[in-house]
Formats: C-alpha cells, sequence, structure tokens
C-alpha cells in the first residue's frame, strides 16, 4: 500500500514529536513549595551525582540563570515576582538513571520551569554600551596561577587561579555592563584586587583612599577597561506563572 503526501507529512511529524518527547530530559518527581525566607536567610543549591537537586529559599530569576548558564545582565523581562519571591524544590530522577551529568541536570530543570512554571522565553541580540578589558600600554602583569583557595566579596578579589573569562563576570557585576575578553588570554592566572566598591556594605571596602576599579585592574594586572559598543544575546523571558505546590 502507497501513502499519500499528507499521510507521509503526518507520520513524519509524529516521529518527530516521539523522538524529542523521548529525548526530553525531566525530573520523574518534583516538589516546589513557597520559602517565606528573605534575601538576609541565604540561599542554597546541591546537584547530587545521582541526579537529585535541591534548592532552599531560591528565586526564580536564579534558578533560571542556573539552569541556562546565564549571567544577570543577559537576562530581560518577567514579573517582578521572579526575583521577590523564594521556593524550596526538590527533583528527583528516575531511579532506574545513571549516575546523571550536571549538564542533564540542568535540561531538567528546564524542563522543570517550561512545565511547572509555563517558562516562555526567546533569545535576541542588542547593541548597547559594555567595557573591553585589554592589555595595557605597558604590558600584562599577571602572575602565574597558583595552589590554593580564593575569596571574593565586594571591593576585594583574591583568586589564586583564574580565567580573565571568569573575572569579566565579576567585572560586569561591579560596573553594571557586560565586560568582554579582548585580552587573548585564556589560561588561568593568580589574581588580587581591592578596590572602592559602591556595592560593598562595610564602611572599609568603600573607603576612597582604595582605588577606583579600573585603576586597580591597570596597576595590579597590566589590563585597562575601555567603554565601548557591543552586541550582546539577551534571554528574554516572554512569559511565566506561579507554580501550584506539591
Amino acid at each position: 500500500m502507497r501513502l499519500g503526501p499528507a499521510l507521509l507529512i503526518q507520520t513524519a511529524l509524529f516521529v518527530t514529536a516521539l523522538c524529542a518527547a523521548q529525548d526530553k530530559a525531566a525530573f520523574e518527581v518534583a516538589s516546589i513549595k513557597p520559602n517565606a525566607g528573605g534575601p538576609e536567610s541565604g540561599f542554597s543549591i546541591d546537584i547530587a551525582p545521582s541526579g537529585r537537586f535541591t534548592a532552599r529559599n531560591l528565586d526564580i530569576w536564579n534558578l533560571i540563570r542556573l539552569a541556562y548558564g546565564l549571567r544577570d545582565l543577559q537576562m530581560s523581562g518577567g514579573p517582578t515576582w521572579i526575583k521577590n519571591r523564594r521556593f524550596d524544590i526538590q527533583a528527583e530522577p528516575a531511579q532506574n538513571t545513571m549516575p546523571a551529568l550536571r549538564e542533564k541536570v540542568l535540561r531538567m530543570i528546564q524542563s522543570l520551569l517550561e512545565d511547572r512554571f509555563r517558562l516562555k522565553w526567546h533569545r535576541e541580540s542588542r547593541e548597547g554600551p559594555a567595557y573591553g578589558l585589554s592589555v595595557a600600554d605597558r604590558g600584562p602583569k599577571l602572575p602565574l596561577a597558583r595552589e590554593g583557595r580564593g575569596s571574593t566579596k565586594f571591593g576585594d578579589l583574591d583568586a589564586p587561579s583564574m580565567t580573565l573569562e571568569s573575572l569579566c563576570q565579576i567585572l560586569e557585576f561591579e560596573l553594571d555592563r557586560p565586560v568582554l575578553n579582548r585580552t587573548g588570554f585564556s589560561d588561568p592566572f593568580a589574581i588580587h584586587l581591592q578596590w572602592a566598591s559602591e556595592r560593598a556594605v562595610a564602611p572599609e571596602l568603600r573607603d576612597p583612599s582604595r582605588p577606583s576599579l579600573f585603576t586597580d585592574v591597570q596597576e595590579q594586572l597590566g589590563l585597562k577597561l575601555e567603554s565601548i559598543r557591543a552586541p550582546t544575546e539577551f534571554f528574554v523571558i516572554d512569559g511565566i506563572d506561579a507554580p501550584s505546590e506539591n
């Protein structure tokens, strides 16, 4: 029996949809409950080797950031409650699954957002103000990476081993603009910066006797921050609903 063109198209669409449904990574069961704690209570996130995902006192803005690998400045749109309301989440994969890679768990969280929160989104490129991190005129002063534990807080960065891409993410949080690595360096370095941070809570970190971030980056690292315009890819939230509890 020969199939007509219309039936062939319908069959192909059905097979495509079936394969997509089979490939979709999703938790077998998930519990989402409101948490009355505010930001001062802090939050925690844990991804177990089994694929179990646990979050405490987490807002949905940061859950989206985690799931899709976004920086804060890449996100746009959405109602105010996704930053203000916080949730406790416990999600378990199927018991017969193998130990889950982090990337697969993140896809499961994406499915959780799309299924339980009805998240709808798209990506778009926008050109806007940014900073370019490049080598200063006198050349770089980048110490080799070393062993040890670092610390990060507003106005004080001590990182024994950090790439300049990661440094850019820290700088853009302080500068409230995207920061692009234009140094050409991809290796990790030992980075130590101390500057007068406008975001710092502790008075000593806002000490006006400290240099500005622009000055400290140049004096300590031999790099410079220059104002530029650059295209940035945005993750735009088109719609999201509060979840039903269970």
